[in-house]
């Protein structure tokens, strides 16, 4: 078996092609004086290609969103694309840059729970609640939004979803930048999520896109969402690592699925999906194991294979933080299919499940 690597909650450091070291080092010696890479380039005859410049200034970030250009930032959960949530025009780009549908809500980013009132007409006791508990942290809340909010944010509806991150790089842009921003994913719509500033390289390598080096993402999926609106019961509309069983503990009453009402983020059929055909099962597939040209993912006993494959250990803590940059690694090697071991139907597997079902199909 061609083991690629095994990840635990704090060493999970897989290369992608183009590391961000190497970027950040290219552009740092692209503006040295004398360098004869940055003359060459000044051939009429060559045209300078549009490219992602990585940086870990917080202030140039913050000046980039007030210009109202677009910053990818990193936070506990997946790297986003940062705008400025008051700025219309900036809110466009991010749905132009992703090819990601209007319809599609996107969630403001708060620097502290004091600034949801804001966004929101209605801080309920429940939101209360679940805002001390699990603020700064991947829970978004779905609350009836204020007139002034951008319809554009909220896809039409009159409800905004809000998070308050916990990632400090995200909390140190946020504070600079003095307001909301919102922050979809760092990525083309419906494809892998970025857990690194590298993926997000991957993402857009032929856009001039300022990206927030934070480091490698703690939580690795996407953030609860909690509906929180007048007239109905509390929802889960997005399952995340914060489990159903902790936010119902918090407040006291139960949490119904979503009715369809509300539309929030990472819902269509197909999403968080490698290029490569990705295939799920439970019972593994052993004449696939002989071929190396398909991929494996595992969740603790791997079996022996020819193709590569990334054991993500039984842990869903640590199988969530390492799962995209899993996909992104076996996505970069021209595979003809990726099989990605099935974990146990348990309610701390259940953000895992709902990426799986959206990400691969089912083997039969």
């Amino acid at each position: 078996m061609r083991l690629l690597g095994e990840i635990d909650g704090t060493t999970n450091r897989f290369c992608s092609p183009i590391s961000a070291s190497k970027i950040l080092a290219l552009t740092q010696a692209s503006a040295a004086p004398g360098l004869t890479l940055a003359r060459t380039i000044s051939n009429p005859t060559i045209t300078r290609q549009a490219m992602p410049s990585i940086t870990q200034d917080i202030q140039r970030c913050a000046q980039h969103l007030r210009d109202g250009q677009l910053v990818a930032m990193p936070t506990e959960t997946v790297y986003g694309l940062a705008a400025d949530a008051r700025q219309e025009d900036a809110v466009h780009q991010v749905f132009s840059l992703k090819g990601r549908p209007s319809t599609n809500p996107l969630i403001v980013h708060l620097e502290e729970a004091s600034q949801a009132s804001q966004w929101a007409t209605e801080i309920t006791p429940q939101a209360q609640r679940l805002m001390a508990a699990f603020w700064p942290g991947p829970l978004t809340l779905v609350l009836p939004a204020r007139d002034e909010v951008l319809r554009s944010v909220t896809a039409g509806q009159n409800s905004v979803a809000l998070r308050v991150p916990a990632h400090p790089m995200a909390r140190e842009l946020l504070h600079a930048f003095g307001s909301g921003l919102v922050a979809p994913s760092a990525n083309r719509y419906m494809s892998i999520s970025p857990t690194s500033a590298e993926h997000v390289v991957q993402q857009f390598e032929h856009d001039a896109l300022l990206i927030l080096d934070g480091g490698r993402c703690q939580v690795g999926l996407e953030s609860s969402i909690v509906s929180l609106l007048p007239g109905d019961c509390p929802r889960l509309l997005r399952r995340g690592m914060l489990g159903r069983m902790r936010l119902q503990d918090v407040l006291a009453q139960p949490l119904q699925d979503s009715d369809g009402a509300v539309r929030a983020p990472g819902q269509h059929h197909r999403h968080y999906a490698p290029t490569t055909p990705a295939l799920g099962f439970t019972q593994v597939p052993t004449a696939a194991l002989d071929s190396q040209q398909n991929g494996w993912i595992w969740c603790g006993a791997a079996h022996a294979s020819q193709g590569p494959a990334i054991n993500l250990g039984a842990d869903p803590d640590h199988y969530a933080t390492g799962f995209y940059a899993a996909l992104y690694q076996l996505d970069a090697l021209g595979l003809q299919r990726i099989y990605i071991q099935t974990p146990a139907h348990q309610e701390a597997w259940g953000a895992v499940h709902d990426r799986l079902t959206r990400a691969c199909q089912a083997l039969s």
